[in-house]
């Protein structure tokens, strides 16, 4: 019979279970709370003009990618949207939202995101969790249940298992009409819980790595990881990432925790999706585990950092450049990175840097010399935000300088070659409190606050806003920013590393961080400015000498 919008599980009896009752891994769809699989006919789940959809063709190279939870954007008061849509996949799209303030009206949510610039957005996790739908609690979404549908308590109504399809889609859809492609942050390294549930049932003790004494494997850090060497469990990732892109027309994904899963299933993973699906396909992932990993010949075959230089069509995130710049990740608060130290600057965490403009990730006896495998970016969900780990990190009280630091490690950024990648609400100076680790923390320490716009949106010296969309701007319509060749762009810095010099076809960048320069430079030609962060020299002023100031960046065209 037609079977479609009927809810299914499976009841198993095996070596190790009796009658256990489970949800179908493959399953599309779900009930309230994942509880039970859902067979649906995706005939139904289509908003109007679906067909029209079609994958963005950029190059990996152009994306400027803005990261964020659904909840965030939305659950602020300052959004002004529908109450019925916050906190929902229609809240993300809903337009018209604005804040006004001393006469000034500006855009939030969906309309702030297309006003600032950006060509891609990456969603925190959005398949179903490990929660109750039917109690809205904060989290980031890091603890997998079912890899292949969609979290109901982002849908209107999460009984409803065709509503969170449909809602996904559609807010799909309205970011492809915009030409910002949507990229999907995947959990398949681990699972929620191992016991009692989907693939633990249906093949004790395949699905997972187990250490010698029987014990689960925690190189995930959350007490479990999954086998990615064992062929169904390859073949299940890569069948998923296809359904995945398919069916909802994603443009990506990154992959949490990549180090866990091995070089094979990752290569024949993207093969599969750019043969199969969508030759733009990007994928990027975090190169390192959350711990010691059994897998077998762990060095050789992990998907981590040092093995860079064998991923065939994907990428990761470039850590190296990032703590340069400013000593995130595992360095300790209070030390400090390229960007936020005012009285010397490193040779080392200057090749980095430059290195890391290049296109290329390099430290630590490693080089990954192709911009096609380089994520860039200064900050993500993980760790402090950029005002937090100057402002709560290091101490530093003076908010004008806690602006220039943010403005310039952004500037850095964004005017080198790889994909692009920032934390969404860093073009308002997002504070969570101070909160490093903020998974769990709730709205208060997570939502936008859109008043903060009235004190970075060109309503002030520094017009701190208006730089960084000039900056977006710059990265996605520079070709040479777009090479596939690190040797095309030649970074110069001084005798105390203080300031970074390259040129970009008719362009000159210059960056110098708070120590400062001493020196005039002779530009070697006439420029006019394209973008002073500092907004000392107006955009279109000649000039063929300069004496750069702390924490500036110059963009000058000869």
């Amino acid at each position: 019979e037609d079977l479609a919008g009927k809810y299914y599980t499976y009841v198993v009896t095996n070596a190790n279970f009796t009658e256990a009752e489970v949800v179908d891994p493959y399953a599309k769809s779900a009930g309230i709370s994942g509880l039970r699989g859902m067979i649906v006919d995706f005939d139904q789940t289509n908003p109007a003009n679906w067909e029209d959809v079609n994958y963005l063709t950029y190059d990996r190279k152009e994306l400027t990618v803005y990261e964020f939870h659904v909840a965030d954007i939305t659950s602020h008061t300052s959004w002004n949207g529908t109450e019925a849509n916050r906190r929902k996949f229609r809240g993300v799209i809903e337009s018209g939202t604005t804040i006004t303030k001393n006469g000034k009206t500006l855009p939030t949510g969906f309309d702030h995101i297309r006003d600032f610039g950006v060509n891609a957005i990456q969603l925190l996790p959005i398949y179903d969790q490990a929660n109750d739908e039917t109690t809205y609690h904060f989290n980031w979404g890091y603890n997998p249940l079912n890899y292949n549908v969609v979290e109901g308590m982002y849908s209107s109504d999460p009984y409803d298992g065709y509503a969170r399809i449909r809602e996904l889609k559609e807010l799909v859809q309205a970011f492809n009409k915009e030409g910002i492609e949507v990229i999907m942050d995947v959990v398949y390294n681990h699972v929620n819980s191992v016991s009692n549930l989907q693939f633990d049932v249906l093949m004790p003790g395949y699905y997972f790595r187990y250490n010698t004494d029987g014990s689960l494997s925690n190189g995930s850090g959350c007490g479990n990881e999954t086998a990615s060497e064992m062929p169904m469990m390859r073949k299940y990732m890569i069948d998923s990432t296809e359904f995945w892109m398919k069916e909802y027309k994603l443009g990506g994904f990154r992959f949490d925790l990549m180090g866990l899963h091995d070089l094979t299933t990752m290569n024949e993973l993207v093969a599969n999706l750019k043969d199969n699906v969508n030759p733009h396909a990007v994928v990027y992932g975090e190169p390192w585990t959350g711990g010691t990993s059994a897998m077998p010949n762990f060095e050789k075959q992990s998907a981590k950092q040092s093995n860079g230089n064998f991923y065939q069509g994907y990428g990761a995130f470039n850590d190296m450049e990032r703590d340069a710049l400013i000593k995130s990740g595992m360095n300790a608060a209070t030390t400090k990175g390229w960007v936020t130290n005012e009285t010397k600057s490193n040779k080392g965490d200057a090749n980095s840097i430059a290195k890391g403009i290049t296109g290329s990730t390099f430290g630590n006896a490693l080089e990954i010399a192709d911009p096609n495998k380089t994520v860039n970016y200064v900050t993500c969900h993980d760790n402090y935000a950029l005002f937090d780990r100057m402002y709560f990190g290091l101490q530093i009280q003076d908010i004008e300088k806690v602006k220039d630091m943010a403005m310039l490690s952004e500037a850095i950024i964004f005017t080198g070659a790889g994909t692009t990648f920032m934390q969404g609400g860093e073009e308002i100076l997002r504070t969570k409190k101070g909160d490093h680790n903020s998974y769990d923390s709730g709205d208060s320490h997570n939502q936008y606050n859109y008043n903060q716009l009235f004190a970075i949106r060109g309503f002030d010296t520094t017009n701190y806003y208006q730089n960084f969309k000039k900056l977006i701007e710059f990265k996605q319509n520079t070709p040479e920013l777009h090479s596939n060749n690190c040797s095309d762009i030649e970074v110069k810095f001084n005798d105390e590393f203080s300031t970074f010099k390259y040129e970009l076809g008719d362009y000159l960048v210059i960056h110098t961080n708070g120590v400062g320069e001493k020196a005039e430079h002779d530009l070697g030609g006439t420029y006019t400015v394209y973008l002073d962060t500092m907004n000392i020299n107006e955009v279109g002023t000649s000039m063929s000498k300069v004496t750069p100031v702390a924490f500036q960046t110059l963009i000058l065209h000869k």
